[in-house]
């Protein structure tokens, strides 16, 4: 159980890291809702097939898919497709430190709504991660004033909101809810749709012959890493793990976009950089943490 736990741990804060470069090289040719959409759709259908095959289907009635529905807009339409849309206002970078509000958003949500008590250990993992992320992009903090950045920091900001309260709901669960794998995939599928439909509401006439090669395997890298892996262990450790915890993981995500970026950009790392990314990984730790009973 812990081998499971740690690996979808590692895809999660890994793999969801990748996704903001992913996302920026995809939208360089693709409109952003038909990238969200067709790699939701690609995704969705990857696990659809995989539950055909295993004959692990479920039947699906009307107040399951009703929940399915509303996830599926919160969590997909509305999260992964405006943080997709962001990036073509934002940097990659300024998105995955917006991302980060998101442990603030699910705590104070968790607070409100007295689903969980506010501990100093949480308290003090959260601060820790933040002014870590303070310290990394202090410098660009200035990017936000900025009227070009207005519409994606905005997008990104109800990105942010909507998975945090979908992230609540996901948690919360269903005595009658179907498996997590039927779940993912109808989410994926009717998000999917739903973007892929709005996109072509938006510009009815899309030319794939100008979409590189760089974008579509951006996309397929999407899917299948960021949706498929990233998503299927996301919806795994909310049902193992409180929903203020798993939302911390999005700290790691940044230390892993700038690696990214050291590794493919050349960006220099820092002492500084160094020092943040320690406070990010401490910050975690502090809040996943716990004592080992002695037997």
């Amino acid at each position: 159980m812990k081998t499971k736990l740690y690996l979808a741990l590692f895809c999660v804060a890994f793999f969801w890291g990748t996704t903001f470069l992913g996302i920026r090289i995809g939208i360089e040719t693709i409109p952003p809702f038909l990238l969200a959409g067709i790699r939701n759709l690609i995704s969705g259908l990857i696990i659809f097939f995989y539950l055909l095959f295993q004959r692990k289907l479920e039947a699906v009635n009307p107040r399951q898919f009703l929940r399915v529905f509303i996830l599926a807009v919160m969590m997909i339409v509305l999260a992964n497709g405006l943080t997709t849309y962001s990036e073509k206002y934002i940097t990659s970078g300024l998105a995955s430190l917006i991302s980060t509000l998101s442990p603030f958003f699910v705590l104070i949500l968790n607070l409100i709504l007295g689903n969980e008590k506010l501990s100093v250990k949480t308290t003090i993992g959260i601060f820790l991660g933040m002014f870590g992320i303070f310290l990394i992009y202090q410098n660009s903090l200035s990017d936000l004033l900025n009227p070009e950045y207005r519409q994606g920091v905005f997008a990104i900001l109800t990105a942010v909101l909507m998975w945090s309260i979908g992230t609540i709901i996901t948690k919360k669960g269903s005595t009658n809810s179907l498996t997590m794998l039927m779940n993912v995939s109808l989410q994926m599928i009717v998000a999917g749709i739903i973007l892929t439909l709005f996109q072509l509401y938006l510009t009815p006439t899309i030319s794939t012959a100008n979409w590189s090669l760089r974008s579509v395997l951006a996309m397929i890298y999407l899917a299948i890493f960021g949706s498929v892996v990233g998503y299927v262990a996301y919806s795994y450790l909310i049902t193992q793990m409180s929903s203020t915890k798993v939302s911390v993981l999005a700290y790691v995500n940044v230390v892993v976009a700038l690696f990214l970026g050291w590794l493919v950009l050349d960006e220099v790392i820092t002492s500084r950089i160094i020092i943040a990314a320690s406070l990010i990984i401490g910050g975690v730790f502090i809040v996943n943490y716990k004592k080992q009973n002695k037997s």
